[in-house]
């Protein structure tokens, strides 16, 4: 394997690294670009990439990590281990905030006469099989991990890698939206052919271990908490309490300033999450944005695509706040080998990234105003749109 990401202002300095590559006989390629300026420079640029190898490329239009630099990274993988596949698993509609209370559209699942020992989790990821995998992996007993690039709408996919694949890792960026640069929702790219809708993506044979990391604007408040009720995307009770009022105590207890006494003011520049600690309580295995809470009802709504953290897991809140001119910052690991997936803040004059051009050798850098997801073993996988957190595989 062979990873190397290039940040430049110079789409010649780009093409010129590609076709380094080139000379190695590449194999199995895997590929992001964040659009140049010009759209004759992409036309070059993506041609190069698609023709590196004889072989399979898979690949996607991605955002810079820096504003105003163009941003390409390429992994090469021996074919033997790697399997290549494109997707067509459909996702779901983005759900809104507080959907347990709100009108159901007709085609989700109805809630009424269930039991009291309702799998929320099940209830409501996509409907997916194990046979509903691509064709491409469907046979594959010894996949350890899977890459992916998606469309805005990944849960199918997911939820399907999950279930059949219950060992495996994944981490799958959602392309950056292209509709003002290709014409597409997003762009992505099998072999010598262009797609907007579905994923394509890489399954690992050899084992690669996933990360999950904060950038260093995000801190906590407060200590761990039990969840002690949730449905749907919406924590009731934290340690038996009504968990607004437990994030109320940390704010004030932090010199937070709240300008609302019943309800918590989510403004765009202070910014509450709930993060859930791994099996050892000490590691962060995911985070998402509070939405929403009320002193009266006591409960809070996250951001998230599947469900809140159910009964038994623990948690804590986060806090991040920041003026407009402050850039969103960004620290990468300096680890080897890494294929690492960014989360980027929609408006690029909040995020910071890299002032000088740069080429990061043995690291595969893709980023996104959309987000990832990531799944490990035995977890639900869930998609983290977060600004400056990132993942490693």
């Amino acid at each position: 394997m062979h990873l190397t990401s290039v940040i430049s202002r110079s789409p010649s300095a780009i093409l010129a690294r590609l076709k380094q590559i080139n000379a190695h006989n590449a194999g199995t390629v895997l590929f992001v670009l964040s659009s140049p300026n010009k759209s004759s420079e992409l036309s070059t640029l993506v041609d190069a990439l698609v023709n590196i190898s004889p072989h399979s490329t898979v690949g996607c239009l991605s955002a810079s990590p820096s504003p105003g630099l163009i941003s390409c990274s390429v992994a090469l993988f021996d074919t033997k281990t790697v399997i290549p596949f494109r997707s067509t698993i459909p996702g779901q509609e983005k759900t809104q905030v507080g959907r347990w209370h709100a009108f159901r559209k007709k085609d989700e699942r109805e809630t009424e006469h269930l039991p009291d020992d309702v799998d929320w989790n099940n209830l409501w990821k996509p409907r997916s099989r194990a046979d509903e995998l691509p064709g491409q992996l469907s046979n594959a007993a010894d996949i350890s991990s899977v890459v992916y690039f998606s469309d805005l709408f990944p849960e199918g996919l997911s939820s399907a890698i999950s279930d059949a694949l219950p060992r495996a890792t994944q981490l799958g960026l959602l392309a950056s939206s292209t509709p003002f640069i290709t014409g597409r929702p997003v762009t992505l790219f099998y072999n010598q052919q262009v797609y907007e809708t579905g994923a394509v993506g890489i399954a690992l044979r050899r084992s690669r271990s996933l990360q999950f990391r904060l950038p260093t604007d995000i801190q906590p408040l407060g200590d761990s908490l039990n969840v002690t009720h949730s449905e749907g995307n919406l924590i009731s009770t934290l340690n038996s309490s009504n968990p607004t009022q437990l994030l109320l105590s940390r704010i004030r207890a932090a010199g937070i300033d709240t300008t609302s006494s019943s309800a918590i003011s989510f403004k765009e520049d202070m910014q509450f999450y709930l993060g859930v600690l791994g099996s050892n309580h000490s590691s962060l295995d995911q985070l998402h944005l509070i939405t929403s809470g009320d002193t009266s009802r006591g409960t809070i709504a996250l951001n998230t695509q599947t469900t809140a953290p159910p009964v038994g897991s623990r948690v804590r809140f986060f806090h991040r706040r920041r003026s407009s001119s402050d850039p969103m910052p960004m620290s990468l690991p300096m680890d080897r080998d890494r294929i690492i997936f960014t989360a980027l803040p929609p408006d690029e004059t909040k995020q910071n990234g890299f002032s000088l051009e740069v080429e990061l050798d043995n690291q595969f850098l893709a980023a996104s105003e959309n987000g990832f997801v990531l799944g490990r073993p035995g977890e639900s996988p869930w998609l983290c749109n977060v600004p400056g957190c990132i993942s490693l595989l």
